[in-house]
């Protein structure tokens, strides 16, 4: 199998396993967006625009940080608000955003979908 069918099958995998967490009552949602492609989850569509600006910041200003203080590549972001937080990494070339209430253990989060 080429790595680049092997990469597919693992996101494949990953949005399998994203699908069964979303109906957890504490998870708002997901964004996972690849080189050409985007899958969103969320429970109020309404709100999808705020949500992956939200993601792509996250992103962006993680990369720019690790860059100014030279820590290298940055394997996840949490940004924690009042009620809820959001989990971003990079994941096989696509950029994961999860959408949680603040007290979900992210962490076992990852380990439930194998991202550790």
């Amino acid at each position: 199998m080429s790595a680049k069918n092997k990469s597919k099958d693992d996101i494949e995998v990953l949005q399998e396993k994203l699908q069964s967490i979303k109906g957890r009552e504490e998870i708002i949602g997901y964004i996972l967006r690849g080189p050409n492609s985007a899958s969103i989850d969320l429970k109020d569509p309404t709100r999808i625009v705020d949500y992956a600006i939200l993601s792509a910041t996250a992103f962006e200003e993680g990369q720019n940080i690790s860059a100014m203080f030279e820590i290298g590549e940055v394997d996840s972001i949490i940004t924690e608000g009042e009620d809820t937080k959001i989990m971003s990494m990079v994941v096989n070339d696509h950029c994961l955003s999860i959408f949680m209430e603040k007290n979900v253990d992210h962490d076992k989060l990852c380990k439930n979908l194998n991202l550790t």
